[in-house]
């Protein structure tokens, strides 16, 4: 009830008061509180977007609901990636409540991680999507400014995605009644902490039993993937790496982590694979490849206990390894262990000298003090 009072203020511009009213009234029917509000024919713009790769496979969609009054985003959800029959199942210039219950339905046919990582993305695109970026989409639309609309769109998805994705798109207004259905609060991502909390499990817990890499799952948009995995991109040596289809688990490859989510970047920055914004390159183990089609080849890779990475690559792209001679940097590589054999027989020569010399001068001190007396 209060999730759909706070809705009802924000799609209608009513006050607590008259939304609590018309939900009471309504049965707490969104779509009849509408009409009790004399809401239901308010002009909303619905926009439907198709992604796709532009290298590779894979094929999305995102579902975009904007106040064209308050400039604010009511409703976004999309769904990445699909492919097959699944990705038939959609088009754009589907009827705004159907596009958004395929959307949903095809979401729900994917595995727990590509679901998550899909409502987790939606969350983060709907965030992008400022009072400015909403008029933009709107102005751009009423000019018929087509290219516009989809470089606009590109950029936010691509900063989420963090990769180059194409967008196309298809818009039409509605009005508010008509896409009531589709109106529900918002999902709140938990704070990192929380999530990482629920990952990892609390500090009281039995300790971590990391699970061998017969464990984890050959992925598909269908299959889900037990523990932590996030979304990497290998360093490419054209001509000293070692193509993609011939690592074997134990190869020490170089990655960056490249995972927009929210949860993933915390997790990033806890293993050292970010600093701010800046992506820092890593030293991995393989511990699992598998052969997804004739153009690519997906890799697992371990960060610590149950934290993996993933990425695919063509199979003869050549992947740089540890053995390149590739440098890493590490603050404290200059710094000389404090038990090194040299530097420890240093430090006890030292220690002895400083003790004799403390000696010595006691006993001079001793010495001076019994002259002066007598």
């Amino acid at each position: 009830m209060d999730e759909n009072v706070n809705v009802l203020m924000k799609t209608a511009g009513c006050t607590k008061t008259d939304a609590q009213n018309a939900l009471k009234e309504s049965d707490n029917d969104l779509g009849r509180a509408l009409e009790i509000l004399d809401a239901a024919q308010k002009e909303v713009l619905v926009f439907h977007l198709r992604m796709e790769k532009k290298e590779g496979e894979g094929v999305g969609f995102l579902a975009a609901i904007f106040d064209i009054d308050k400039d604010s985003a009511i409703y976004v959800d999309l769904v990445f990636p699909l492919g097959g029959e699944n990705a038939r199942l959609l088009d754009i210039n589907m009827p705004p409540t159907v596009f958004a219950k395929t959307l949903e339905s095809a979401k729900g046919k994917l595995g727990e991680r590509h679901k998550g990582t899909s409502s987790s993305n939606a969350a983060l695109v709907r965030a992008k999507m400022s009072p400015n970026f909403i008029r933009k989409a709107i102005e751009y639309h009423n000019k018929a400014q087509i290219d516009n609309i989809n470089k606009i769109f590109a950029e936010v998805i691509n900063s989420v995605f963090g990769e180059e994705l194409t967008v196309r798109y298809f818009a039409r207004s509605q009005t508010l009644g008509a896409i009531a259905s589709l109106i529900k609060p918002s999902e709140q991502p938990g704070k990192p902490e929380e999530i990482a909390s629920k990952l990892f499990g609390s500090k009281q817990e039995a300790p971590y039993s990391a699970p061998s890499p017969d464990d984890i799952q050959g992925t598909s948009p269908q299959e889900a993937i037990p523990q932590i995995v996030l979304i990497c991109e290998p360093e490419i040596s054209p001509f000293a790496g070692k193509p993609a289809r011939e690592l074997v688990d134990g190869d020490e490859v170089i990655v960056k982590i490249k995972d927009a989510r929210e949860s993933a970047r915390y997790f990033a920055e806890l293993i050292g694979g970010s600093v701010g914004d800046e992506l820092v390159p890593l030293v991995v183990p393989i511990i699992k490849t598998s052969k997804v089609s004739d153009t690519f080849v997906e890799s697992y890779v371990e960060f610590g206990p149950g934290i993996f990475g993933q990425f695919f690559t063509p199979p003869d792209v050549k992947i740089k390894m540890k053995t390149d001679g590739i440098e890493i940097y590490n603050p404290f590589q200059e710094e000389e262990s404090l038990f090194a054999d040299e530097r420890f027989g240093k430090q006890i020569i030292r220690g002895l000298i400083t003790l004799i010399v403390s000696v010595v001068l006691l006993i001079i001190a001793f010495v001076v003090i019994g002259l002066v007396i007598k």
